[in-house]
């Protein structure tokens, strides 16, 4: 795991200290890479290169050349099924001088150019230079589990790297993107290729780049088998079941190769728990596990991991997860380095920071719940099927009024029951592509009109595209929702969480789950063996069902979810003042909208706790971007 940079100058317009410049961006990116440095500069084009070291110790150390010097190469990530892609190269006539995936990768690309991709099994980032062609070439992982952005000035300079903030300072359009901060706002995140700046773009999962003289070329290599494109698996469950586990395995045989120590986040529910099993089953042992705890009894999933470490006898470590005096936040502000709003954020940073003093390798359960209908709301999606049985005049004019009177409390069940009343109800009166965009965490459409200008507001509203549009068509509801889940809210979420979180901590995390075999499989089977009536991930239940514990069996899913709600009666309450209605505040939102939510949940009569962290998050982010 590691940090890349780099910049080209085909046409030596920009008359930019490349060399001195990439040394720079890499500083930016110590925490990535914190064992070594490394650069390589030519006439037009310099590579930077930070490198975590986790296979083959002594050697694999980048920018790395082919034999020949026309390749030179900065990567990040990991190559799982570098020792099988080595053996096939190998009877190719190649031969290799280190142990480890930097140098299976570049020989891969030289064996087989862009069709390389096909062959890799693993998470990553990598460019390559030709220098006879004087081309670029940068790809992506399937699932986006490793970053890459990008951005071309005006002078015909292109700037790579693996974290915006390593191009600060560019001469690229830093202007904000209107379409972005109502992204935001509206999703807690930013979709890829977007990003909060006009001119830096980012990579799209299961894409490439090519840059050449002719300008940039991006494609896409792959994508899940969706259900328009695929034929759904019509063999008995209890046979998938067992083809699942076995791939699962398999996913989690090939992660847990690695020189330096290894270990697995586990907190209790089933995703976790099922990585933790696999392990033991493979026969890892004195298996390091690390959970994170909350002193708020409703938020505390501790216990449950205490009992599941105790029955695969796992030496259990668990982190307590507070916010103090606002420093964390400046931190994640940091290290997203653009406006973020999803608030587990904060114990991923704690679980990654108590993980790191351990070991440097950890295994985690991330994309089950896209890939095997884990969340709440698809199963509120099937229900709200059951709702729309209710007379019209009962849905639309009787409930709405009592449910708005209804008081929110701040606990996680709380949140899970009232809350979500009120967005059910306001479901029923929504269109397929926007219910597919309401979570409870977000702003509405609307509510950016109360938010934002005009201007944003407009781009918000544009803010889906013609795939929505056509993908509703054709699928039903709810694999309509874990479609835009797993092509957007996955990557995009819940995979730039786990990668700033443990790359701040330089801790490499690894998800069996996000294996393209997993991802293919998933995908190819029918609704009703994910969510089954009213039950989640069935089919991952089953395949896993002499393997586990009844906890993570039986036990509905919790969430990462953190007490906001009470954090902004307390600690956040003044940190929000300071930052989003002081003058000297940003003037992405409207001072007034701004104050009328922190009031509106001092009263306690609703919890506006994750919005009023989207807003704190974006003012604490402009004010570090403005600082320098």
């Amino acid at each position: 795991m590691c940090g890349i940079c780099g910049l080209i100058d085909l046409d030596g317009q920009s008359k930019f200290d490349l060399k001195g410049t990439v040394g720079k961006m890499t500083a930016r990116l110590v925490h990535r890479g914190p064992d070594a440095k490394g650069f390589w500069h030519d006439t037009g084009v310099a590579l930077g290169h930070r490198r975590l070291s986790i296979i083959d110790l002594p050697g694999s150390i980048q920018p790395m050349q082919d034999t020949t010097g026309r390749y030179t190469m900065v990567f990040n990530g990991e190559i799982y099924n570098y020792v099988e892609l080595r053996t096939d190269l190998e009877k190719q006539g190649m031969r290799f001088r280190t142990n480890g995936d930097t140098e299976v990768l570049l020989a891969a690309y030289v064996a087989y150019g862009e069709a390389c991709l096909e062959h890799l099994n693993g998470m990553f980032a990598f460019a390559v230079w030709d220098k006879s062609e004087q081309v670029l070439f940068a790809a992506r992982d399937r699932m986006g589990v490793k970053p890459f952005f990008y951005g071309k000035g005006r002078s015909g300079l292109v700037a790579f790297a693996s974290e915006i903030q390593a191009m600060r300072g560019l001469p690229l359009d830093f202007s904000i993107s209107p379409k972005a901060l109502a992204q935001y706002l509206r999703h807690g995140f930013i979709r890829s290729p977007d990003t909060i700046f006009q001119g830096v773009r980012e990579l799209r999962p299961a894409h490439f780049l090519r840059h050449s003289r002719k300008g940039i070329e991006i494609r896409q290599y792959w994508q899940p088998p969706l259900p328009f494109h695929t034929t759904q698996e019509k063999r008995p469950v209890c046979e998938l079941a067992e083809e699942l586990r076995d791939i699962v395995r398999s996913a989690a045989r090939i992660r847990v190769r690695s020189d330096v120590p290894l270990g697995a986040f586990l907190s209790g529910g089933l995703d976790s728990s099922v990585v933790v099993a696999s392990m033991k089953d493979l026969g890892q042992t004195s298996v390091h596990t690390f959970s994170i705890g909350f002193k708020e009894a409703s938020f505390d999933e501790g216990p449950y991991a205490r009992d599941v470490a105790g029955f695969f006898d796992t030496i259990h470590y668990e982190a307590r997860a507070a916010l103090e005096a606002g420093d964390l936040l400046f931190d994640l502000v940091r290290h997203y380095g653009q406006p973020y709003g999803d608030s587990s954020a904060i114990p991923m940073w704690r679980l990654c920071q108590k993980t790191r003093e351990h070991v440097t390798v950890a295994l985690s359960g991330d994309g089950a719940d896209e890939l095997f209908c884990g969340y709440r709301r698809y199963v509120a999606r099937r229900l709200l099927g059951y709702y729309r049985y209710l007379p019209r005049l009962i849905r639309q004019k009787l409930l709405p009024p009592l449910v708005a009177r209804l008081r929110e409390g701040t606990a996680y069940y709380d949140q899970s029951l009232i809350k979500k009343i009120r967005l059910f109800v306001a479901l029923d009166k929504r269109t397929a592509i926007d219910r597919k965009d309401i979570y409870p965490a977000c702003f509405t459409v609307e509510d950016l009109d109360r938010l934002l200008d005009a201007g944003a507001v407009a781009q918000g509203r544009e803010s889906g595209n013609r795939f929505d549009e056509m993908l509703a068509k054709q699928v039903n509801e709810i694999e309509f929702m874990m479609i835009s889940d797993i092509l957007h809210y996955l990557p995009d979420d819940i995979l730039t969480k786990v990668d700033r979180a443990g790359m701040a901590h330089a801790l490499e995390v690894r998800s069996p789950f996000m294996d393209y075999r997993v991802v293919e499989f998933a995908c190819r089977l029918p609704l009703c063996h994910k969510l089954r009536g009213l039950t989640t991930k069935y089919i991952l239940r089953k395949a896993f069902l002499r393997d586990l514990p009844p906890i993570p069996l039986k036990r509905k899913k919790h969430g990462f979810s953190v007490p906001l709600g009470d954090w902004f009666q307390g600690p956040l309450r003044e940190i929000y003042h300071d930052l989003a209605l002081s003058g000297s505040g940003s003037s992405f939102v409207k001072a007034s909208e701004a104050e009328r939510l922190i009031k509106e949940h001092q009263t306690g009569r609703v919890d506006h706790g994750h919005r009023l962290w989207l807003i704190l998050f974006l003012h604490a982010w402009d004010q570090w971007w403005k600082q320098g």
